[in-house]
């Protein structure tokens, strides 16, 4: 294993658009039922979930390069991809999905030649659970308490990237005597892809760095 690599500078991976922002799209444009499944067990969301279209009923500007279909399923276009593919190769995988519109609405939104959604295939264990105010979750029946996130970014404590870890990934559960910590369901992203994609894509991600304060 490589050594560490300077202090950690991590983001919470959220892009500024959504539906109903400068876009909106119509009622066809979900998720099968069954995906959240994958994401409760940190799993990469099968294809085959994913909708193979997404139909614009509206637009106020050109379509952004990345952007949540709905919360925490994200689209990025072929230009995004190259970026990503580039600084961080096998670190997420790209779903094809066709993004239709009538005439005047696509003028608006001016398509990128391709569109994906994305599954973050990256996994590693950084969040520093003994640091850092965590929520309890109800108790089940199998003993083991559970704690996930407080919703306090700013207080988060994340160790340094290790050499080989991925720049984009989902925090891998982690387990003490009875207790296990689950950060999973962010997306969390290494300083250096953040701002490659920010200098890329301007005003397209929210500055959330984690453990700031």
């Amino acid at each position: 294993m490589g050594g560490l690599l300077g202090r950690a500078v991590v983001y919470k991976f959220d892009p500024i658009d959504f539906n109903g922002t400068t876009f909106e799209l119509d009622e066809t444009s979900v998720m099968v039922m069954g995906s959240t499944e994958f994401l409760r067990q940190n799993l990469p969301i099968a294809a085959s979930y994913f909708p193979k279209a997404l139909t614009f009923d509206a637009a106020s500007a050109r379509l952004p390069d990345m952007f949540h279909m709905s919360r925490g399923y994200y689209v990025f276009s072929e230009r995004a991809r190259t970026v990503i593919e580039h600084w961080a190769p096998n670190q997420v995988e790209f779903i094809p999905v066709a993004c239709t519109a009538k005439p005047k609405i696509a003028s608006v939104l001016n398509f990128d030649s391709a569109y994906y959604f994305i599954n973050v295939l990256g996994r590693a264990q950084r969040l520093q659970w003994r640091e850092m105010e965590a929520r309890k979750f109800r108790p089940q029946d199998d003993g083991i308490e559970r704690f996930g996130l407080s919703q306090d970014f700013h207080k988060w404590k994340l160790r340094e990237r290790v050499l080989g870890e991925p720049l984009i990934w989902h925090d891998a559960w982690w387990r003490d005597g009875n207790r296990e910590y689950r950060g999973h369901v962010e997306v969390l992203i290494e300083d250096v892809l953040w701002r490659e994609l920010d200098a890329n894509f301007p005003d397209q991600l929210h500055p959330l760095r984690a453990g700031e304060h």
